[in-house]
């Protein structure tokens, strides 16, 4: 085995053991907004985007854009999204986060960084600044993946 492979075993069983244990504190804290992760995760891709059509949610997410419309109706009852209709073609509805749905998001995210945080506490912050300037590098990466395969679709 070679020395990157080893490094690679490490990092996999880390962040195997890292998310292991959060993991259920972060659903919990989904759960006690009374919200599924698959409407937090909607939640956190309409606010991205501002407002956007049931189809392209349902692309994003990899399905039928009927289970899309059922989940919007949930948290359309909930009064965290609103539909409106697109003023250049009254046939398209658009979704948007309502002010509530914008302040739950925002409570929400408070509540997963404070999880977060408790794991983080331990770093140094010049650690913290590595660990970050590494995801982000990650993360990067595999934003250009996902677009390069978008672009050989067409």
């Amino acid at each position: 085995m070679g020395e990157v492979d080893h490094y690679i075993e490490r990092i996999q069983a880390a962040v195997h053991t890292v998310f292991q244990q959060m993991q259920p504190e972060l659903l919990e804290v989904v759960h006690s907004y009374e919200l599924t992760p698959t409407q937090f995760f909607v939640l956190i891709y309409v606010n991205k985007k501002g407002s956007c059509k049931v189809s392209q949610l349902a692309e994003h997410m990899d399905v039928k854009p009927s289970a899309v419309t059922l989940m919007i109706d949930r948290l359309e009852q909930h009064k965290l999204v609103e539909r409106e209709h697109d003023k250049k073609d009254r046939r398209v509805v658009n979704i948007r986060l309502s002010e509530r749905g914008k302040e739950r998001l925002k409570q929400l995210i408070g509540a997963r960084k404070a999880v977060a945080q408790r794991y983080l506490s331990s770093l140094t912050t010049e650690e913290l600044e590595a660990m970050a300037s590494i995801t982000e590098k990650l993360a990067q990466i595999t934003v250009f993946d996902k677009n390069e395969e978008e672009e050989g679709k067409c």
